[in-house]
C-alpha cells in the first residue's frame, strides 16, 4: 500500500533548491530545472517523509499505484533527481541510497519564505510544444515611433499607455505560462523495460509506436510495435535471428509495413517486413557502411515511393543523403557535403513532402539542420550553433523542426521554425532527452529519456573490487593518469559543457583545466615528462589538436583547416604528438612536432588512439570501426594486425606498457582486463570486470602496471516517454 502524500502542495525549499509542485520544477539562483511528473512524484514523497528511510516497495507504489514497474524505473528516477540536485551517492546533500533497502532525503525540508528579489522576478517557463503559441506582440508596440515625441503631450500619453499594455501582456503571459504548463500536456513513461527501448516512431494513425529494444547484455537490438494505451507489446521479425541488430524503424504512409536497417550474419542491409504478418522481412538494398543508425537513420515519402538514408559513396570519406526508387530499387545521392566534413546525417521527410530535414556533420559531434527542397533541391541552412544535433522529427504540420541538442549545455529537445528560423526549448524533455518523434495528431510527441551514474574506478590486479574514485551524472570519463600516478585527467560534463577537468588520484580535489565555452572538449592525454597535455576541442566548428601546461593556462591550438583532427598522444620522447585526421580525404594516422608544425600521415588506413611502445620502435593503434589492435613503423610501413580485441567502438579501452598492452576483452562469458606482450604473444588475466563498460571512454595504466582505472556506468537506462497534447 503507498504512502499518503499531499496531492497539492506549496511551494518549499530542499537545501538550496526551490521546489515547484504545481509547476513540476525546481529553481535555483536563475538556474530552472523541469521534472516529468513522477520523477516530482518521487521528491514529494521521500520531501513528506525528511529524515527517514522509505522503502523502494512504498516509493513504487506511492508513485506508480496499480501499475506494474521494475526498480529500474525507480532508480532512473533518483538518478534524475541526483543530476540535478547535483548530488553524489558517496557523499550526499539530498538523497541517500540505504543498501537493499530503499532511499531517504537527508537535505532540509523547509516552507518556501521568498526573498524581495524572488518576489518580484517572475520565472519565464518555455513555450508550449503544441503548435498553438502566444499572440506576437509586435503589432502592440506599433510600427513606427516619433523623434519628436515631445513636442505634442498627446505622444507622451500614448507612449506611458503602450508600455502599461506590453507590462501587462507580458505579466499576463508568464501567469498564463506558469499556469498552464502543467495542464497542457499528458506524460507518460511509455516503456519501462528491462534493457534499453530506443528510437521511437509512430504509425501514420498516431495509434501505435515501433521501438528499438536492446537487450540488458547489449548483445540484441530488436523492434518492437506496442499500442498507445496498451500493455501487449510484439517484435516486428518475430525470432528471425537472435543476433541481428535492428535500427531506425519507418512506417510507410498506408501503415502496412515497418523499414528497417540491419547488421547481422547476412551483413549489412536496409529491409521492409510486413506488420504483423508473420513474413520473412525483404531486403531492399545493401548499404556501404552504417552512418549513425542508431540516431534515426531512415524515412519514408508521404507518397510511398521513396526511402531516404545515409550512406558513403565509393570510396568518399564523407557521407550523403541518398534516395532509394521503392519501383525500380535505384538509388541516387541528393546531397553533397563539403569536403573533409563527416557528412549528411538524419534525414526526415516532411508530413507534406515539402521538405528534407537533414543534419550536415563537420565532426561527429558538430552538426547544424538543413533542408532540402524536394522541388528544386536547393539547400538551406536552419541552425549555425556548430553543437551536437542527436536526431530530429517534423512537427504535424511541416511548419517547425523538432531536435534533440547539447545547445543548452544538456541534451533536450528543442523546436526551430522554417520561417522565423528561431530557436526556443521545449518544456518536456528538457535534461537527458534524444531521439524525437512526432505522431500524426498535432501535440504527439515520443522521445528517448536516458540517464546513467558516470564513475571512474580503479582496479588492482587479480581483484574483481571496484574502488570508485570519481562518481556524477556528469559524464565523467576517459582518464589519463600522470606519470607520477599523484594525479589524473579526464572529461566531463561538469561545468555545463564537455571540458577537461584534473582530480587528484583519490578523488578529493578537482579542479576545472579548460574553458574552451561550450564545444565538445575531449581526449585528454599527459605528456611523459608530466607537464602539459593534449585533448582535442571544436571551437570553430572542425576538431583540432590543443596543448594546456598540466598546472593550468591558455591552450595553445596546434591543428587548423577544414578538417577533423582527434584523440592525440604523445610519443615516447614528447617530441612528436600523434592523432587521428582526416585531412588525406579518409581517416588515417598523422604525426607534427610537440610544439607544431606541418603534419604527416603515418597510415594509409584507419588508425585511433595512437600509442608509441616505450622504446619508440612502433606505433599501435585501433580502429574506429574494427576490432583489433595494429601496429606500424613510426616512419611508416606495413600494417599489421596483431590483436582480436577490443571490440569496435571501445577502441579506448586499452594502453601500452612497459608490461605489455592491456586491453579490454568483451568476451561472450566475462568481461576482463588482459594483458598482450607482443615480445611472447602471450596473453595474462589482469582482473575480471563486473559489467562491460561504456562505449569508446576508455583505460589509464600506472606506470608500474598495478593499478588501472576505467570508466564505468550504472544505474544507465533510456526509456521512451511519450506526451500528449490535452484538448
Amino acid at each position: 500500500m503507498g504512502l499518503i502524500v499531499p496531492e497539492h502542495r506549496a511551494i518549499f525549499r530542499i537545501g538550496e533548491w526551490i521546489v515547484h509542485p504545481e509547476l513540476n520544477s525546481l529553481t535555483k539562483e536563475e538556474a530552472e530545472r523541469h521534472l516529468e511528473p513522477k520523477v516530482m512524484k518521487v521528491l514529494l514523497t521521500l520531501a513528506s517523509h525528511q529524515g527517514h528511510v522509505v522503502s523502494k516497495e512504498e516509493l513504487i507504489s506511492t508513485v506508480w499505484p496499480d501499475t506494474f514497474v521494475s526498480d529500474d524505473v525507480l532508480t532512473r528516477s533518483i538518478s534524475i533527481l541526483r543530476r540535478i540536485l547535483e548530488d553524489v551517492t558517496h557523499a550526499p546533500r539530498y538523497i541517500q541510497t540505504v543498501p537493499k533497502v530503499g532511499y531517504r532525503l537527508v537535505a532540509e525540508v523547509t516552507e518556501f519564505a521568498p526573498t524581495k528579489e524572488e518576489e518580484l522576478a517572475p520565472r519565464a517557463i518555455e513555450p508550449h510544444a503544441s503548435e498553438a503559441t502566444f499572440a506576437d506582440p509586435s503589432p502592440l508596440l506599433g510600427s513606427e515611433s516619433t523623434n519628436d515625441w515631445g513636442k505634442r503631450r498627446g505622444w507622451t500619453l500614448i507612449a506611458v499607455l503602450l508600455v502599461c499594455i506590453l507590462a501587462g501582456w507580458v505579466y499576463l503571459r508568464n501567469r498564463a505560462r506558469h499556469s498552464g504548463a502543467d495542464a497542457s500536456f499528458r506524460i507518460v513513461q511509455f516503456t519501462s523495460y528491462a534493457g534499453e527501448q530506443t528510437q521511437p516512431a509512430f504509425s501514420p494513425d498516431g495509434r501505435r509506436i515501433a521501438f528499438v529494444w536492446i537487450s540488458e547484455d547489449r548483445r540484441s537490438r530488436r523492434i518492437y510495435i506496442k499500442e498507445i494505451g496498451g500493455e501487449e507489446i510484439k517484435p516486428l521479425t518475430g525470432d528471425r535471428d537472435d543476433k541481428e541488430d535492428q535500427f531506425s524503424p519507418v512506417w510507410s504512409p498506408d501503415g502496412r509495413q515497418i523499414a528497417y536497417l540491419s547488421i547481422s550474419k547476412d551483413g549489412l542491409g536496409l529491409y521492409a517486413a510486413a506488420v504483423g504478418s508473420g513474413a520473412a522481412p525483404r531486403r531492399l538494398l545493401i548499404p556501404q557502411e552504417p552512418s549513425h543508425w542508431e540516431q534515426g537513420a531512415l524515412s519514408w515519402s508521404t507518397d510511398g515511393k521513396s526511402l531516404i538514408y545515409p550512406d558513403h559513396s565509393g570510396i568518399a570519406p564523407n557521407s550523403s543523403i541518398f534516395m532509394l526508387d521503392l519501383d525500380t530499387l535505384h538509388t541516387r545521392s541528393i546531397t553533397t557535403p563539403p569536403p573533409g566534413w563527416e557528412g549528411d546525417l538524419n534525414p526526415a521527410y516532411s508530413p507534406d513532402g515539402r521538405w528534407i530535414a537533414f543534419t550536415r556533420a563537420t565532426e561527429t559531434a558538430v552538426r547544424d539542420i538543413y533542408i532540402l527542397s524536394t522541388s528544386d533541391n536547393k539547400v538551406q541552412q536552419l541552425t549555425r550553433d556548430h553543437l551536437d544535433i542527436d536526431s530530429l522529427a517534423w512537427t504535424s504540420n511541416s511548419s517547425s523542426v523538432i531536435f534533440s541538442s547539447n545547445h543548452g549545455g544538456k541534451y533536450g529537445l528543442w523546436k526551430i521554425s522554417l520561417r522565423e528560423k528561431r530557436m526556443e526549448r521545449l518544456p518536456v524533455g528538457t535534461e537527458d532527452a534524444y531521439q524525437p518523434a512526432t505522431g500524426p495528431r498535432p501535440g504527439q510527441l515520443a522521445y528517448t529519456q536516458g540517464s546513467a551514474i558516470w564513475s571512474i574506478v580503479r582496479l588492482r590486479e587479480t581483484d574483481r573490487g571496484y574502488e570508485t574514485v570519481l562518481d556524477s551524472t556528469q559524464q565523467d570519463s576517459a582518464p589519463s593518469l600522470s606519470p607520477d600516478g599523484r594525479s589524473f585527467a579526464f572529461q566531463s560534463r561538469r561545468s555545463g559543457s564537455q571540458e577537461i577537468w584534473i582530480a587528484s588520484e583519490d578523488g578529493d580535489e578537482i579542479r576545472q583545466l579548460t574553458s574552451m565555452g561550450g564545444p565538445l572538449t575531449g581526449s585528454p592525454a599527459w605528456s611523459r615528462r608530466g607537464d602539459r597535455i593534449v585533448f582535442d576541442s571544436r571551437p570553430e566548428g572542425h576538431s583540432h589538436i590543443f596543448c594546456v601546461p598540466a598546472a593550468g593556462g591558455h591552450p595553445k591550438q596546434l591543428t587548423f583547416g577544414n578538417v577533423n583532427d582527434i584523440t592525440p598522444r604523445w610519443s615516447h620522447d614528447d617530441k612528436t604528438i600523434y592523432f587521428r585526421s582526416n585531412r588525406g580525404d579518409r581517416w588515417q594516422l598523422w604525426k607534427m612536432p610537440a610544439e607544431g608544425g606541418e603534419p604527416q600521415p603515418v597510415t594509409t588506413g584507419d588508425g585511433i588512439v595512437p600509442q608509441e611502445s616505450p622504446d619508440g620502435k612502433w606505433l599501435y593503434y585501433t580502429r574506429g570501426d574494427e576490432d583489433g589492435i595494429w601496429r606500424v613503423s613510426p616512419q611508416g610501413g606495413a600494417e599489421s594486425k596483431i590483436l582480436s580485441q577490443p571490440a569496435a567502438e571501445y577502441w579506448g579501452y586499452w594502453q601500452i606498457t612497459s608490461r605489455g598492452i592491456f586491453y579490454l576483452d568483451r568476451s561472450p562469458s566475462s568481461a576482463a582486463i588482459r594483458i598482450y606482450d607482443p615480445a611472447t604473444q602471450k596473453t595474462s588475466l589482469f582482473t575480471q570486470l563486473r559489467q562491460t563498460p561504456p562505449l569508446y571512454a576508455g583505460i589509464s595504466v600506472a606506470e608500474d602496471g598495478k593499478v588501472v582505472l576505467m570508466t564505468d556506468q550504472r544505474a544507465a537506462g533510456r526509456h521512451i516517454t511519450f506526451v500528449e497534447a490535452q484538448p
